[in-house]
Order: structure tokens, then C-alpha cells, then sequence
């Protein structure tokens, strides 16, 4: 028994690669919103997003990451059936300046491994800041963001992937229909996408490892 010890003991306690390490990166990808002139279709009228990014990675599973993203987001209710006259006539165009920090977990342990690819899909949460500029429409709100993603290892210090990201404002004139125009909507048209406007970001990102202190074990490598 004993001896199973010793022999399994280092490579275990050494495999655990990686211990605070620290990305910078860049996202690139589009925008699109929710609201009362897109009510329901996803990846509608995709507009220009991109932006920066560090992330602390806490162990192979937990990371906390920090964004700032600048993109476009549009609308036009001709594209739609809306209830009303006003919002088949209604467009706007805005662009917005999005920060966030959130909390990361992957699903699978996230360590490099030259033998083969490392892979993991995650799902990120946290609090965060909108500012949109546009039309009438200039301020400064809060948002959740909630994003989900996948990660891909392809070196020792560079990493890429995808993401999905979703915000929940609480504001309802992103798109310069003002809350107390929803009296006018009958109640079947009346939902949680009316009741406050959403806007997601979707794209690519890379992100390179600024700073990596790891132990390995090398007859485990």
C-alpha cells in the first residue's frame, strides 16, 4: 500500500498544472437585440462587435473574467408583423459600450496537454454596465450578463474559442419605444421581452497567457 503511495502520490499532486494564471485577449464577432422591434427572432439584424478581455484562471475548472466590448445594435418594425402602426414605422441604430466581470466554470477540467487538443465548454455570470448611444437614446444602465461558450487549448499560452452572451437590461428605450407606449399594446402582446429591452453578443475570441507558473511531473509527461 505504501508503495502505491509513493509511486502515485507525485504524479497526482504535480499533474495539477496550472495555478493562477492570467490571459489577456480580443473578441471579435456581431450584436443583435431584443426588444419591441425584434420580439422574438434570434440573430436578427447582426451588427459589428468587438472588444478586449482579461481573465485571472483560479484552478483547471473556476476563472474570473473582465470585458469591455463596443458594437452596433438596429432594428426596423417593417421587418416584423407589430400590433401597432407607430412600430411598423418605427427603426433606430445605436451603438453600445458593454462592460461586464463575471464568474467562469468549465465543465471540463481546462489544462494543457501536448499529448492531445484540450476542450471545454463553460458558462459565465456576473454583473456589469451598458452604455448606449443613439437617436434620443443616451445613458448609462445596468445589465446582467450571462454568457456561454467553448475553449479551445491549441498551445502552451494561446488559447481560442467561441461565445454566446446574453444581457438583461432594465430599461425599456434602447430602442427609443417608450415604456408608456406599451399601454397602447393588447395584453397578448404584452411579455418579459416587452417589459425591458436584451441585447446579445456573439463572436470569436484568442486570448494569450501573460503570465504562467505551472509544476509538472516528468515521468508523467
Amino acid at each position: 500500500m505504501w508503495l502505491v503511495l509513493l509511486l502515485t502520490g507525485p504524479a497526482g499532486g504535480f499533474s495539477q498544472e496550472v495555478h493562477f494564471t492570467q490571459d489577456l485577449g480580443v473578441t471579435g464577432g456581431g450584436a443583435y437585440y431584443f426588444g419591441d422591434l425584434n420580439p422574438e427572432k434570434m440573430f436578427y439584424a447582426m451588427s459589428p462587435a468587438f472588444g478586449v478581455f482579461y481573465r485571472l484562471n483560479l484552478n483547471p475548472r473556476y476563472a474570473v473574467r473582465t470585458a469591455l466590448q463596443y458594437g452596433w445594435l438596429q432594428g426596423r418594425g417593417a421587418d416584423f408583423d407589430p400590433p401597432l402602426p407607430a412600430l411598423r414605422n418605427a427603426s433606430f441604430s445605436a451603438s453600445f459600450l458593454d462592460w461586464s466581470t463575471q464568474f467562469e466554470f468549465n465543465f471540463l477540467e481546462y489544462v494543457y496537454d501536448p499529448r492531445q487538443l484540450t476542450v471545454s465548454p463553460y458558462v459565465a455570470g456576473g454583473v456589469g454596465m451598458g452604455a448606449f448611444l443613439g437617436g434620443s437614446r443616451a445613458g448609462l444602465e445596468f445589465v446582467l450578463p450571462v454568457d456561454l461558450g467553448i475553449k479551445v487549448r491549441i498551445t502552451e499560452k494561446f488559447d481560442m474559442g467561441i461565445s454566446w452572451g446574453f444581457r438583461k437590461t432594465f430599461t425599456d428605450d434602447i430602442d427609443n419605444w417608450k415604456p408608456s407606449d406599451h399601454a397602447l399594446l393588447p395584453p397578448s402582446e404584452k411579455s418579459f421581452l416587452h417589459n425591458n429591452d436584451w441585447y446579445s453578443i456573439v463572436g470569436i475570441f484568442a486570448s494569450y497567457k501573460i503570465f504562467y507558473k505551472w509544476e509538472k511531473c516528468e515521468a508523467y509527461w
